[in-house]
C-alpha cells in the first residue's frame, strides 16, 4: 500500500493522540516512558483537558493487535491530532514516516525533537526541531508546551474553518442543519414513498408549519452541504437472499459537527461521541 493510494479509515482527526515516529529500539523507550508520555501528560494539564479528552501518546511498537504494521503506521500518520518524530541516531524508517507526514499534513501538527547531541544530516538543515537534554525530565515541561501549541494552533485553524463554512450556509441549508443536526446519521430515499416518509418524520418531530415540501428543498441544500464538506456519504453492503443489499445514509463530519457544535444544537459530549464513531470510508 502506497501512501497515494491509502485513505485512512478513521475520517476525523483523533484529536486525543499524539503519534510519535522514533526508532523500536529497547534503548528509546525510557525515553519515550519519561520525556514522550510525562510531555503528552503534562500537555493535557496546560490544556486543561481531563477524562476521556486528555491527550494520549501512542508509538506502533506498542500495538501487538496489528494485522498490518505499514497501515497501522499509515492511519495513525494521517489521523493523529499532533505527529512527534525523534530525529536522533537519523533512523531511515523515520525519515521515510515523517517525509509521508511532512508531504501530506500541515507542520503546525508535526513536533521534531531530537538529542543535544544529535548531527543534522544536511537535508535537515533548515528544520526545525527542538533539543532534550540527556536528563530528560528536565525537559518535559518545554516538550510538553510545544505539544500544547500545536493542539492550539490546530484548533484556530478548524475555527477558521467553520467560520468560513458558515458564511456559505443559505436559508435551506440552515433547515437541514435544525432538522437534521441532532441526528448523526439521515436517509434520504428519492422514491415517492420515500419522499413522504421523510417529510413525515420531519412533521412529526416538529408539526406542520413551514415543513411541508421539505423534500425538495433539502435535495439542493444537501448537496450543498456536502460540496462545503460538512455532510458526508457513507454506504455499506451485505448479501441476503442471494441478493446483495446497499445501505446509504448521510452523515455530519468534522467540520459539520464542530460547526453544529459552535451553534449549540449538540453539546460537546455528543461532538466528541460523533468524532470517535464517525463511519470509515471502507466497510
Amino acid at each position: 500500500m502506497y501512501p497515494y493510494n491509502f485513505k485512512p479509515k478513521q475520517k476525523a482527526i483523533n484529536y486525543r493522540e499524539v503519534f510519535v515516529v522514533m526508532p523500536f529500539g529497547a534503548q528509546y523507550d525510557d525515553m519515550y516512558d519519561k520525556l514522550i508520555v510525562a510531555a503528552t501528560d503534562k500537555a493535557s494539564d496546560i490544556l486543561s483537558l481531563s477524562g476521556g479528552q486528555r491527550l494520549v501518546s501512542y508509538r506502533s511498537k506498542d500495538d501487538i493487535r496489528l494485522t498490518s504494521g505499514w497501515i497501522n503506521v499509515l492511519e495513525h500518520l494521517l489521523t493523529a491530532q499532533v505527529v512527534l518524530g525523534v530525529l536522533t541516531d537519523n533512523n531511515p524508517n523515520v525519515f521515510y514516516e515523517l517525509g509521508i507526514a511532512h508531504a501530506s499534513e500541515p507542520i503546525t501538527r508535526q513536533i521534531l525533537i531530537a538529542s543535544k547531541q544529535y548531527e543534522r544530516q544536511f537535508d535537515l538543515k533548515d528544520l526545525i526541531y527542538y533539543e532534550y537534554e540527556a536528563n530528560v525530565i528536565d525537559s518535559i515541561e518545554p516538550l510538553a508546551e510545544r505539544i500544547a501549541d500545536a493542539v492550539k494552533s490546530y484548533n484556530i485553524e478548524e475555527e477558521k474553518k467553520i467560520s468560513q463554512a458558515r458564511m456559505l450556509i443559505g436559508p435551506y441549508e440552515f433547515e437541514i442543519l435544525m432538522t437534521q443536526g441532532m441526528k448523526r446519521n439521515f436517509v434520504l430515499h428519492t422514491s415517492a414513498k420515500g419522499r413522504e416518509d421523510y417529510e413525515k418524520d420531519l412533521i412529526d418531530r416538529f408539526g406542520e408549519g413551514h415543513l411541508k415540501g421539505a423534500f425538495e428543498r433539502h435535495v439542493p441544500a444537501i448537496t450543498s452541504l456536502c460540496s462545503h464538506g460538512l455532510l458526508g456519504f457513507h454506504t455499506s453492503s451485505e448479501s441476503k437472499d442471494g441478493q446483495t443489499m446497499v445501505y446509504f445514509s448521510y452523515h455530519w463530519t468534522e467540520p459539520g459537527n464542530n460547526l453544529l457544535y459552535l451553534m449549540k444544537l449538540i453539546t460537546r459530549e455528543e461532538m466528541v461521541a460523533r468524532r470517535d464513531g464517525m463511519p470509515p470510508y471502507f466497510t
